[in-house]
């Protein structure tokens, strides 16, 4: 079983390439090098290292979560997909509590929020849910160029416009009110990411996805179309391509 769609790739770029300095320079370097060739099990061994050295260093920390959730796409198991998911969040939540003001951490800690919803009952869901828009604004505030940023968002919307009934009550309960969020807004928050973005698999073809939800359906094609072209440069970019085909197939 491969792990839920909902930010499934964003952590998985979102923190490449992360300027370091200190004890961990080194390790997170080589570690870097291994996450560039997916592999990631290899990656994560080398940042607990620099996590052994430096457990206060947020770029170990973020690592951390990005290579957690990529080793979800390894594991056909859904309870292993669930404890990654899990650690992965813990490590975004030490490194947000460490600076709250990281648009790095703020945003690992919604996206790992958001690769964890799928695996909890329908209330935690839409709970968990919340967060992902809570630090994902708040990740968006503090960098507004940051293309995953405003991904995560984009999702969000999609993913809340696209609840059956008895999510939308319990959104309207742990919103307080149902939230406001539609395909619309989707597609403007995705259409940012991608002008920021424009080479990234993930951007191209959720946003392509969003037009098919939109009844635009040429567009839809030219997005996917376009999103099917780029070489895969992320871990979850193939599962990513299944998505597109699958919504190509419908229109």
């Amino acid at each position: 079983m491969k792990p839920p769609a909902l930010l499934t790739v964003l952590l998985l770029a979102a923190f490449g390439g992360l300027l370091s300095a200190g004890p961990a320079d080194e390790l997170l370097q080589k570690g870097d090098r291994l996450d560039a060739q997916f592999k990631s099990a290899e990656a994560m061994a080398v940042f607990l290292e620099a996590e052994k050295l430096d457990p206060n260093n947020i770029e170990v920390l973020c690592r951390l979560a990005k290579t957690h959730d990529e080793l979800m796409v390894d594991t056909a198991s859904r309870d292993e997909q669930k404890r990654l998911a899990m650690a992965a969040l813990e490590y975004a939540k030490r490194a947000a509590a460490l600076n709250p003001n990281s648009a790095k951490a703020q945003l690992s800690m919604a996206i790992t929020c958001g690769r964890l919803a799928p695996y909890l009952d329908n209330k935690a869901k839409i709970t968990h849910s919340k967060l992902v828009k809570e630090h994902a604004e708040k990740a968006l505030a503090l960098e507004p160029s940051n293309s995953y940023a405003h991904h995560v968002l984009g999702a969000w919307n999609y993913e809340m416009a696209s609840l059956n009934p008895v999510l939308r009550t319990l959104a309207k309960l742990v919103y307080g009110g149902l939230p406001s969020a539609s395909f619309e807004e989707a597609e403007t928050f995705l259409k940012r990411a991608v002008a920021l973005s424009p080479n990234k698999v993930s951007h191209r073809i959720e946003l392509g996805r969003t037009y098919a939800a939109l009844h635009k359906k040429e567009l839809a094609r030219e997005e996917i179309s376009k999103g099917l072209s780029l070489p895969d440069r992320e871990k979850d970019d193939p599962n990513t391509k299944l998505r597109g085909k699958a919504t190509l197939a419908k229109l």
